[in-house]
């Protein structure tokens, strides 16, 4: 369950508040106009042992994305661009046009997860001065290849009940599942990094651009990543929201991010007057109340069912509490509230430590997870550090290797870091805690223009919304991604407003 939390991109996905009269716009183009198609032959046609480009279609979209803003659509993409014969798969797409449609070049809108739908997004994202085109990874979306995991999803409540360690045994064993019963779906065997950035690219050409960026948000971008590697006809630049680079050792990975957020939630802390007196030594606070809950779990009864507290699955609330500044607040209080007994507190913890799982895995299609994870990243583990803090190391505990063998990936070859001298700007928030500053860094030394902002009192994944500077500053670099953006107002941070 902790590796399956920990690279989604938690942000809150609203449903769309459309009825079945709204009246669709066009899918945007460069004429403004529900694009010219043929109809594309289905995965099952006789191939040709040419790679076909990408087909577009619009579509009806589903109830949770209409509106009078949001157009759908369908794409028709080669299974393998390397084998002509493999036949195609379909994924779906969504745009919402610009509020200047004569003004900048539209963005490529990507989601999380793995496994996170795109157009998700679309019915929450506010309309911006640019065109958003947000297309979706294979096997996720609102039609096609469905390589989510019900198996898993309707164990959650169940698992909530297990300790920590029987918690991942019994996850791995529904995803096995899984596995099982998709193994022979196509489309699974033809996720990864580098074919979901191919499909972004033949999308926005076929939708006739000739010039564009790409947005990605936590996994979203290192297919951004990929795209800058390839640098596709048209792209011109990439703005990058909780960098997840290519050649990360996630489990090293995760035991680092998860240390670093702790210390910094600590720091921000200690520095506050009010919460200080809560909570003095956040770090010693939660390695004491794992020690505590280990040898006596406690049962919180929430509404949606009873969660058994024990150190793991503290550890496991905290870290995906940590994703949003909007709970991250209370962290501190809440924890004080646990260690002296406060019932209303361990409630707190629970009701949302759940809460943010449930709605990741709501928005993740497992399968596609799973085969990108384990063909991108699986070669390139070695495991957390030995010396691993208690709070890391639980969170570090689910190694990628333990879970990848249902699922039959072939491993990738190469996880070289991106070199690029496309113009790219590079968000991080201050407590995110699985894509720390650092990692952005650590990218931007391969990039030939590099911009880098971390903000303060911030979670993980800060645009859009909740801060009109970086809303601005992202307008600028998309209107002119050559020119130099003034980012002076992301050094004032967001006030964190703790709270019990």
């Amino acid at each position: 369950m902790i590796r399956l939390a920990v690279v989604v991109a938690l942000l809150a996905a609203a449903c769309g508040t459309g009825t079945a009269d709204v009246q669709a716009p066009p899918l945007v183009t460069t004429s403004t106009t529900a694009p010219t198609t043929t109809a594309a032959a289905p995965a099952t046609a006789v191939p040709t042992t040419t790679v076909p480009p990408a087909v577009v279609e619009q579509v009806d979209c589903p109830d949770e994305l209409r509106s009078s803003l949001v157009a759908c659509g369908t794409a028709v993409v080669a299974l393998d661009r390397d084998d002509g014969s493999a036949g195609t798969t379909t994924i779906t797409l969504a745009t919402i046009a610009g509020t200047e449609p004569d003004g900048p070049p539209p963005v490529a809108v990507l989601q999380g997860g793995p496994g996170g739908a795109s157009t998700g997004f679309a019915s929450w994202f506010p309309q911006q001065p640019f065109t958003q085109v947000f297309v979706d990874q294979r096997g996720t979306g609102f039609t096609g290849p469905d390589l989510d995991c019900p198996e898993y999803d309707d164990r959650l409540p169940e698992l909530f009940t297990l300790p920590a360690d029987q918690t991942v045994a019994g996850a791995n064993e529904a995803l096995a599942e899984c596995a099982a019963r998709i193994a022979d779906d196509p489309t699974l065997q033809s996720a990864d990094s580098v074919t979901h950035a191919a499909d972004v690219a033949e999308v926005m050409a076929a939708l006739g651009y000739d010039e564009w960026l790409v947005y990605g948000v936590s996994y979203g971008t290192t297919i951004g990543f990929e795209l800058l590697r390839s640098e596709p006809e048209g792209l011109v630049g990439a703005v990058l929201d909780g960098v997840y680079p290519v050649d990360l050792d996630v489990d090293a990975g995760v035991a680092y991010s998860a240390d670093r957020a702790l210390d910094e939630l600590a720091a921000a802390c200690a520095a506050d007057e009010e919460c200080a007196g809560w909570a003095p030594d956040v770090v010693a606070l939660v390695e004491d109340l794992m020690v505590t809950l280990d040898r006596d779990p406690i049962t919180v009864d929430t509404d949606d069912g009873p969660v058994l507290l024990d150190g793991g699955r503290l550890a496991e609330f905290v870290f995906v509490v940590l994703y949003s500044e909007q709970r991250m607040r209370f962290l501190p209080g809440a924890l004080a509230g646990i260690a002296a007994g406060d019932d209303d507190a361990a409630r707190w913890l629970a009701r949302n430590g759940t809460a943010s799982i449930v709605s990741s895995q709501g928005i993740n299609d497992e399968g596609t997870y799973w085969a990108v994870q384990c063909h991108d990243r699986l070669p390139f583990t070695d495991g957390p550090p030995d010396d691993a803090a208690p709070f890391p190391a639980a969170i570090a505990s689910a190694l990628l290797a333990d879970s990848c063998d249902p699922w039959d990936r072939p491993g990738a070859t190469t996880a070289d870091p991106v070199v690029s001298d496309l113009p790219t700007l590079l968000l991080s928030g201050r407590f995110d805690p699985i894509t720390p500053s650092s990692y952005a860094a650590d990218a931007a030394a391969h990039l030939g223009a590099p911009t880098l902002i971390e903000q303060d009192g911030r979670g993980h994944g800060i645009w859009p919304g909740g801060d009109d500077c970086i809303t601005a500053i992202v307008a600028a670099f998309v209107a002119d991604p050559d020119g130099e953006v003034d980012t002076r107002c992301a050094a004032a941070g967001v006030p964190v407003d703790w709270a019990r």
